[in-house]
Formats: C-alpha cells, structure tokens, sequence
C-alpha cells in the first residue's frame, strides 16, 4: 500500500502537466488539426490536434511550463483555472483540487532570447479567495524552446489554491456540478466577487488490448456521458527511466460516452522509448466576462487521468 501511495504522489505532480490547457503563446507554430476516421470502428470522424511535432523526441513538450499548469494567451488581463483532477495509476486513485488566478500586464511582455512574446509579467491586485480559501503566490514561470534548448523564464507570481487527499492542508475543494465563490479582494480599487459553475465530473475507464511492438495496439475509451458539447481527450506517454510526460495527440470528441483511439496513431508510438501511456479525460466549462473594467477567462475543468503500461 506505501509503495502504491507513493507512486500516486510522484504521478499527481507529473500527470497535471498533460492535463491542464495549452500553452499556445511562446511555443513553435500552431499544432495542426485534421479529421482522422478510424475504419475499423465505424465511428464518426474524430478532431485531432498533434501537440508534439515528433513523437520520437522525448524532450520535445511544445511549451508546457514546469509549474504544471500551461495558461494560453487569450488575449485577457485576468485568466483564472478551476480543476478538479483524477489521477489513476494500479488501481490506485489520487484526487487533487486546484484553483488559480493570473493578472497579466499587457503593457509590460516578456520576450524570450528568439525575440517573440513568450508572456506578459504579472501583477498583484490584493488577496484571492476561492470559497472563502484564501490563495497563496507562488512564482509563475513559462518554458520555451529555443535552438534545442528549453529555457525557464519567471514572469512573477500568480495565485494558487490546492488539496488533495495527502496534502489538505490549503482546503480548497472542487465541488463538481456546483458553483465555486470567487473574490478578488482589491488594494487598488473595487473588489470582485462572482460565482464560477463547475461541470460534472468526468470518470474515465481505459481498455488496452494488442501490443505496441507488433504494431497492434488498440485502446477503447469509455467514460460516463452527460451529453452535452464536446469534451477533450488528451493521449501522452512516459518516455522509459524517466517521470515527465510527453502529450502526443489532443482529441475533441462528442460527450457520448465511447471513443476508439485511431489505430495509426497509437501504433505510431516508438515502442523502445516508452513504458507508460497516460489518457486525460477533460470536460470543461469556459465563459469570458468584463467586472469593474476586468477582461476575466474563466476555465472550469473535471479532469481524469489514467496511466497504464505499455503492453
């Protein structure tokens, strides 16, 4: 039981990497989408998103930073995250809550040693609460890629609010299908105070069968369905000896309970530079608001990840 316990506390800090937004400021080109049709299955044509450009390039991770969470430049001065997240690894479950807000300068980028925006400093307007929790800073860092080499580059603090089942010490929990209180408790000027929705929460099973090195790989996803829009699905992998993820493939898929991974995608994994395969479950809620003269992105995320052995 220790030993499972202690592989769940590796994985919490790894998986919330692939499982969180991307990154899409400060990274190379926009990944490509296209439609792929799996034949054999017979369902619907499926969105796929290539998040790494070569799969065989096990430090290639496309701009996820080092803190974890990736935050997209959608343009807002005020993004906040809301994430309620599974991790599944040997049967065992960790579940981990997490809340944060940026407030970006957009008059002050950060630009990295390629010459491109990688980022915005960020400013502190007063004390965060979510459900009457009150955030603590911790520093804010992006990574980029340039001529080979990730750089970490600090941009300033950002508000954080977390808990899991082995770390409750900041209390904060994400209740599914709820609202979350947020306040914004101001030193410059008017306070904020607005509910956040939360979705329903998403449980994900995995069904492998085949193998990788014969190139007959299949997995079948099942998860319980609440039929409404789309959720994502996010395919990464763990390169062998090592703990950082690597996301492969991004997945927009129907909320209807069912999907059957492209078999020429999985199939297409090197099967010497992995042992494990990591599928993300992710159904969001997203809305935009202006409050008091603030440009808000809201984010709202059940999130299960489940990690398996390469067979």
């Amino acid at each position: 039981m220790l030993n499972k316990m202690k592989n769940i506390i590796i994985y919490s800090a790894i998986v919330l990497i692939i499982t969180t937004v991307f990154m899409l400021n400060g990274c190379d080109n926009p990944a490509p989408t296209e439609l792929v049709q799996d034949n054999s299955s017979g369902q619907n044509p499926i969105q796929v998103q290539v998040i790494s450009k070569d799969t065989a390039d096990g430090f290639y991770n496309n701009g996820f930073d080092t803190t974890g969470v990736s935050v997209p430049d959608t343009g807002y001065s005020t993004v906040i995250y809301l994430i309620g997240t599974k991790i599944t690894y040997n049967s065992s479950t960790e579940k981990i809550s997490s809340a944060q807000a940026l407030f970006f300068n957009r008059k002050s980028p950060v630009r990295g040693l390629n010459g491109r925006i990688i980022g915005y400093h960020t400013l502190l307007p007063g004390d965060i609460e979510f459900n009457n929790y009150r955030a603590r800073l911790v520093p804010y860092r992006v990574r980029y890629n340039f001529m080979g080499n990730f750089i970490d580059t600090l941009l300033g603090e950002r508000y954080i609010s977390s808990s899991s089942m082995l770390n409750p010490m900041y209390r904060f929990n994400f209740n599914y299908n709820s609202l979350v209180k947020f306040q914004m408790l101001s030193t410059f000027g008017n306070s904020i105070e607005f509910d956040i929705p939360t979705p329903a929460e998403i449980v994900g099973k995995v069904k492998l069968t085949g193998i990788l090195k014969n190139k007959t790989l299949t997995a079948e996803l099942d998860w319980n369905s609440n039929y409404q829009k789309q959720i994502e699905i996010i395919l990464g992998v763990i390169k062998k000896n090592q703990k950082n993820p690597i996301p492969l493939f991004k997945f927009n898929a129907n909320d209807n309970g069912k999907l059957i991974v492209p078999d020429k995608l999985l199939n297409a994994i090197p099967s010497t530079k992995y042992d494990r395969i990591v599928f993300s479950f992710v159904r969001k809620l997203e809305e935009s608001k202006t409050v008091n003269g603030n440009n808000i992105y809201v984010s709202s995320q059940s999130i299960h990840s489940i990690i398996l052995d390469i067979p």
